[in-house]
């Protein structure tokens, strides 16, 4: 629902309590200035949008710590026989 500013300054309970059913839209000359929203479903999406942050973290493939050439560690292994 889009609500001019002065609307909004006129009667902001009533455009409060309309945030709970439907997001409101606030402009001033034609643009849009911002969004009152519903407490707990942008709870809701803060939960959802950090789960999946999380999660692409954790699907991301690890990167080999010995990706870098070391000719002194390669050294040391092959003095153990272990290269």
């Amino acid at each position: 629902m889009l609500i001019q500013l002065s609307e909004l300054k006129t009667n902001p309970a009533k455009y409060f309590d309309l945030a709970k059913t439907v997001d409101v839209i606030v402009t001033r000359h034609g643009k849009r200035l911002g969004r009152i929203v519903c407490e707990e479903k942008a709870a809701e999406t803060d939960k959802i949008q950090a789960f999946e942050r999380l999660m692409s973290l954790v699907n991301q493939p690890s990167v080999p710590d010995d990706t870098v050439y070391d000719p002194i560690k390669e050294e040391r292994l092959r003095a153990k026989g272990l290269l």
